[in-house]
């Protein structure tokens, strides 16, 4: 072997680590962005939730919003962005900025009878920033000096109630605030009773 020859293979030996760690980097990232782009192409646009949804609220347009996630494998639980939502029922709770699931919405009402229960509620004991369409837990609290009163323990009445409409002129007066509820058909008859006996305290429901 001649001093060129010599001098040519031990360069080669010097470059081939630098050589090495180079063509793996270009690998690594080559197999990065396959993977980007095999998810990108998994992809796919569903109707999410604006704001909270609560059982028997109709959907209109300023309750959806697109949005752009990964599901491979159960995308059939969800409704695509394509899904003609408007005007269909909610029949379950659907939190803000939620997924809107397939089995959460009806196109009638059979099975959900929902009556507009009209109530006055003092303006502490509800939650100031309160706003329709959200869902409350209904409590009534014992009035103290009631002698006739049924029993001295708190009771929660109803669960998940939705919000239909909020009187803010009443509100704003600082007295009595007028609140509607949607209320289930079988419930009315009790929770009118309940509210006679006691005071009215509006929780906003856990999402």
């Amino acid at each position: 072997m001649n001093l060129t020859e010599y001098l040519d293979s031990n360069f080669i030996r010097r470059r081939n680590p630098r050589a090495i760690f180079g063509a793996g980097l270009l690998l690594t990232s080559l197999i990065a962005a396959l993977a980007l782009t095999s998810a990108a192409n998994r992809s796919v646009l569903v109707w999410s939730a604006k704001g909270e949804l609560a059982v028997g609220d109709v959907i209109a347009s300023s309750d959806l919003r697109e949005t752009k996630v990964m599901l491979p494998e159960n995308s059939k639980r969800y409704l695509s962005s394509g899904a003609k939502l408007i005007g269909s029922i909610v029949t379950r709770k659907i939190g803000a900025g939620e997924l809107i699931p397939t089995a959460a919405l009806s196109r009638t009402s059979k099975g959900i009878d929902l009556n507009s229960v009209p109530l006055k509620v003092a303006k502490n004991d509800l939650p100031g920033d309160l706003q329709t369409g959200q869902s409350i837990d209904l409590y009534i609290l014992p009035i103290s000096g009631l002698a006739s009163q049924k029993s001295s323990l708190t009771n929660l009445v109803a669960a998940n109630l939705s919000v239909e409409g909020i009187d803010q002129k009443s509100r704003d007066l600082g007295g009595d605030v007028g609140v509607v509820l949607k209320v289930p058909q079988n419930l009315v008859e009790e929770l009118l009773s309940n509210v006679a006996s006691g005071r009215i305290v509006l929780v906003r429901s856990a999402i």
